[in-house]
């Protein structure tokens, strides 16, 4: 399938996001920004996009897609996870643990947002093959999952992430529907209204800081206010993104998304000790966070590069 350069663009927008978050963690040595501002927003576009991928003309194959699944994510999982866990852990100066490290990695809990995407890409696609792409059996299982994920109680170390699955399913299919119909698209193209549209989202942002509602890992714990804040995030995205001008590098990003990913903790956080370590520290400087995570952004793209390069089985391509 032809790459389509506004998906890689909006894919390594929300890694570049998801970077910064971490980058501000480490750096600063606490999440400053309260997570529902923008990281849980990057990842609800990541799920968003990933569902957009999913729609096809010719017929749904589900041995083709869950093939797919296996090498482009759970493939990668297991390396990269093994590859860094020890690693992780002497920078980090804590104990090694063998059995502790095995049973991370093996219930899904050593990458949440790739354990949780992975189980709802596999749900899906079994979803779409047991309904044959009907949408009233996929609408149900969507808004089940939506519905579930905020009644059960909270469980950041379900096995394999189910939990969150839940959530990346409801996106998931929500891409899926807007790719099939496409004329949506169309119809969010005025300027004024990706204006209307921002003004709205700040104003929903500015009520979840002033209400501080808690989170389940990915939304707040609003079902209704977090649905108002994904659905307009979403549409402002699509509706802005024909006027942002392209930039290869980003895209380039996005292709290698996952990649990214699983380097979001380790640059950071190495980057950050070293800042420190040479005596540029945050010490509330806008400007230091700033560069640090270009800085960040440079390591973790020089990494990538490499894998891509000389070890292409880590990116799941053939």
């Amino acid at each position: 399938m032809e790459r389509v350069g506004w998906i890689d663009f909006l894919r390594g927008f929300s890694m570049i996001l998801i970077l910064a978050f971490h980058t501000e963690v480490y750096y600063k040595e606490e999440a400053a920004t309260p997570y529902y501002i923008y990281t849980s927003n990057a990842i609800i576009l990541f799920y968003f996009i990933s569902g957009y991928l999913f729609y096809r003309q010719e017929a749904f194959q589900l041995k083709k897609r869950l093939k797919s699944i296996v090498r482009s994510m759970l493939l990668p999982y297991f390396i990269f996870t093994s590859l860094i866990a020890i690693p992780k852990l002497m920078v980090r100066h804590s104990e090694i643990n063998w059995m502790e490290i095995a049973a991370n990695i093996l219930t899904g809990n050593a990458s949440w947002f790739i354990a949780a995407l992975i189980i709802a890409e596999i749900f899906f696609s079994l979803l779409l093959w047991i309904s044959r792409g009907k949408h009233i059996w996929l609408s149900i299982a969507a808004i089940v999952c939506f519905i579930t994920y905020f009644i059960i109680p909270i469980d950041l170390h379900s096995f394999w992430q189910w939990h969150d699955a839940l959530l990346a399913l409801f996106f998931l299919y929500l891409g899926y529907v807007c790719h099939q119909k496409s004329y949506f698209f169309h119809m969010i193209n005025s300027l004024f209204l990706s204006l209307l549209l921002l003004i709205v989202l700040i104003i929903i942002k500015v009520g979840e800081y002033y209400v501080d509602l808690p989170m389940r890992n990915i939304a707040i714990n609003h079902a209704c206010l977090f649905l108002s804040d994904a659905a307009i995030w979403i549409i402002w995205v699509i509706s802005i993104i024909r006027y942002i001008p392209k930039c290869k590098m980003i895209e380039w990003t996005g292709k290698y998304s996952i990649i990214y990913y699983f380097l979001c903790g380790g640059c950071p956080l190495i980057t950050s000790m070293l800042m420190n370590r040479i005596g540029f520290s945050y010490d509330g400087f806008l400007y230091r966070y700033l560069l640090t995570l270009v800085v960040v952004y440079i390591f973790a793209t020089a990494i990538t590069w490499f894998i891509v390069r000389y070890i292409p089985i880590l990116t799941g391509k053939r």
